[in-house]
């Protein structure tokens, strides 16, 4: 038998009806919403009515952030006359450690953490303490706690949390999440609150999600977030976006110097 050239687990279109993971699409389309679809596409399976509810308002929770890098990106994009598609890209392709995509690398640590708590048979307050100490020891930053824009705290993390208790589906993941939140102000006598990084991980960790996801889960809402802003940078504002007056632009390199004669 020829080997085939490509090969893929998630869909196929010349069945008929089309499937996804087996399913198929019509029927995914009658039944499931954006969010409880993205269970089988990711996991293949069908999620609870409960699950599908706390995802979906995952991907509420990051659909726009205001005046933030994604969304200016795509502004000063769109101002030059660019199709919308690419002043989407341009807006996603901003989303990286520092920005909007933290919670990737924080799902990857939280999933090592809660094997290590298993294996050694502690709780998973037991391991947020060792976390906090260890970090104080040398220094390190815990990612998925903090935030600029919200110090005290985030309305979003706090509902999230709030609908994954009343839900039932706080797991291990979000138990440490929060664990390691109590744990840093008790150790610190300061509250540095979980950011929306740190409780989706943690939500996504416990809905089964494999960690190389958890950027899926915000540039894919965003991008609506992202359109719209181009949009609007397009039907309200003149054009030709000005990043920077002179006055805010300070040139520090060589002073104005003669071309040598010979060269």
């Amino acid at each position: 038998m020829t080997q085939k050239r490509w090969r893929t687990a998630l869909s196929d279109f010349k069945s008929e009806p089309e499937t996804i993971a087996g399913y198929k699409l019509t029927d995914i389309m009658q039944n499931l919403d954006f969010a409880g679809s993205l269970f089988v596409l990711y996991q293949q399976r069908i999620p609870s009515a409960n699950e599908s509810r706390l995802l979906n308002a995952v991907l509420v929770s990051v659909l726009d952030h205001s005046i933030v890098v994604p969304s200016v990106a795509s502004r000063i994009v769109a101002a030059s006359g660019v199709p919308l598609q690419a002043c989407v890209a341009a807006g996603i392709l901003t989303i990286g450690d520092v920005h909007g995509g933290a919670g990737q690398e924080v799902a990857r640590k939280l999933g090592d953490w809660v094997k290590e708590a298993k294996a050694a048979g502690i709780s998973m307050g037991e391991k947020a303490r060792a976390i906090v100490a260890e970090a104080r020891k040398t220094k390190a930053r815990i990612e998925g706690f903090g935030h600029p824009l919200h110090p005290v705290s985030d309305g979003r993390v706090d509902t999230l949390s709030a609908m994954a208790r009343e839900l039932g589906l706080v797991g291990s993941h979000l138990e440490l999440m929060l664990g390691i939140e109590e744990a840093i102000q008790q150790a610190s006598g300061k509250r540095i609150p979980l950011n929306i990084d740190g409780v989706i991980s943690g939500i996504l960790c416990d809905l089964g999600f494999d960690w190389r996801l958890a950027r899926v889960f915000v540039f894919v809402p965003r991008a609506a977030g992202i359109a719209a802003h181009a949009v609007e940078e397009t039907v309200r504002e003149r054009g030709w976006r000005v990043v920077a007056t002179a006055d805010e632009i300070e040139y520090d390199g060589p002073a104005p110097r003669p071309f040598p004669a010979q060269h």
